[in-house]
């Protein structure tokens, strides 16, 4: 079904949707071949199906790109599809709880692409997210699951339910938060409070004690690890000064606004006197109901988790469990008061094509031209194309060391027929009789240890004025150890 002609929206959303993301994955693709740091970690990890790993991380990503390799090779390919696979996913979810929610379809539509005005989806899901992209589809999935709930109760909803908050949840830890918040405002809306204490949300538990329970099981083997892990991401530090906190709110707050404010803008121009007018029949609709004491219960959280924990490196992204539903909050309050005009829907769809043709114009210009400017990229790192100029003599029966991780993602996806050793993990290979080390800068650290070379050498590689040197050393295999 086409948008509505008084509209000015002709395209089905799924059709401009896919053109975005294709153009977007063939950037990506096709320029370089050089991984985000987020890239290289699931190269890394996802060599083994595990319960768990050694990041603050749940293990569902690592556990779709183990998948992905295994129909898609080891590489960039599988990890794109992936990435691009879930966004899709991510947007399509959105236009269906849309559809749950409102009755027009050009609200359907301009919910579903805010998230293209919002810089945090626009832009840095494109640079290398792995586990927040996963995040967002787990949020809107968990949605749509609730909301299929409360309109048609049955067995199979309620186990669909379970399996979302478990996707969601496995995603990444800080789905917890958006679980806790929307769970509290459900209990506190009679319509949704009463599927909740529906004795079918057994199943739901059931199911969701499946999907997490292996997992929860490996992390109380290794949750100190974990904890440290968190603490050091999140920089919290102990300073306890008033001062200090303030801050801390305040960027918390700083944060949400710019989330939020390019999307918000396009409605706040045209009708900011009547969208925050009290309306005592709206505020009574269960699901206007339901998102304002969530975004109650995120405020309150939010206050409190920074005037108790210091976080002063905090990034946008970490906001996806709070401003996922923003869009959908806000635009509920404007179609039941009939505040979506004409004016404001073509607004809207010249911001997005103009934003949208931006976005992609920089990150093309990025990986093209960005050296030539002086602005350079970890995409613009050409590592794969240093790495083709090694002598193929040096690769055969060699196990390839590295204690460069980023390094070690590229050794694992260009030659999958050697053994990669990276850092401290060892691996037993008996048809290996040499170790090849490599390292991309002249640092103790990662250099060999021992005087017994067989051969050494660099290769140097120019983009534009930026110097990438690689450095390598050839030694028998017992000096991998």
């Amino acid at each position: 079904m086409k948008m509505e002609n008084r509209t000015g929206m002709l395209l089905q959303p799924h059709i401009l949707l896919t053109a975005c993301l294709v153009v977007h994955a063939f950037i990506r693709l096709f320029f370089s071949q050089t991984f985000q740091v987020d890239d290289a970690e699931q190269i890394r990890l996802s060599q083994d199906l595990l319960l768990g790993y050694p990041i603050p991380q749940p293990p569902l990503y690592s556990w779709l790109s183990w998948g992905a390799f295994q129909i898609f090779g080891t590489g960039l390919l599988a990890l794109t599809l992936l990435k691009y696979t879930i966004i899709f996913l991510t947007f399509w979810f959105t236009w269906l709880v849309s559809g749950q929610l409102f009755q027009h379809l050009q609200t359907r539509y301009i919910v579903t692409f805010s998230y293209l005005l919002m810089p945090s989806f626009a832009w840095h899901m494109h640079q290398g997210f792995t586990h927040t992209i996963l995040l967002g589809f787990g949020i809107i999935l968990s949605l749509h699951a609730l909301l299929s709930v409360k309109n048609n109760p049955n067995t199979k909803n309620y186990l669909y339910l379970g399996l979302a908050f478990g996707i969601g949840l496995m995603g990444k830890y800080s789905f917890l938060l958006f679980m806790v918040a929307i769970l509290v405002s459900a209990l506190s809306v009679n319509s949704y409070r009463k599927i909740i204490f529906n004795s079918k949300i057994l199943f739901s538990i059931g199911v969701f004690i499946l999907m997490i329970g292996p997992h929860a099981y490996w992390l109380s083997q290794h949750y100190q690890e974990i904890f440290t892990s968190i603490d050091q991401k999140l920089q919290v530090t102990n300073d306890n000064s008033l001062i200090d906190r303030s801050q801390s709110v305040w960027q918390f707050s700083t944060v949400a606004i710019a989330f939020v404010v390019p999307f918000a803008l396009v409605f706040l121009i045209n009708s900011w006197k009547r969208l925050f007018n009290t309306d005592k029949q709206l505020a009574k609709q269960d699901n206007v109901l339901l998102l304002n004491r969530f975004y109650w219960v995120i405020i309150i959280s939010v206050i409190v988790l920074a005037l108790f924990v210091s976080m002063p490196h905090f990034k946008v992204r970490w906001f996806h469990p709070l401003m996922m539903i923003f869009p959908l909050w806000m635009m509920l309050r404007i179609e039941r008061q009939e505040l979506l005009s004409k004016s404001i829907v073509k607004w809207f769809n010249a911001i997005l094509i103009i934003l949208t043709i931006s976005i992609l114009s920089i990150r093309l210009l990025q990986v093209t031209i960005g050296p030539n400017l002086d602005r350079y990229g970890r995409l613009n790192i050409p590592v794969h194309e240093t790495l083709n100029k090694l002598d193929n003599s040096l690769l055969d029966s060699s196990i390839l060391k590295t204690n460069d991780a980023f390094l070690g993602a590229h050794l694992l996806s260009k030659y999958p027929d050697n053994v990669v050793v990276i850092n401290s993990k060892r691996y037993n290979d008996l048809k290996s009789s040499q170790c090849l080390w490599l390292w991309d800068d002249d640092d103790a650290y990662v250099k060999p240890n021992t005087d017994n070379i067989i051969k050494s050498g660099q290769l140097v590689t120019y983009v534009a004025e930026f110097k990438y040197t690689l450095f390598y050393a050839l030694t028998p295999k017992q000096e991998c150890n």
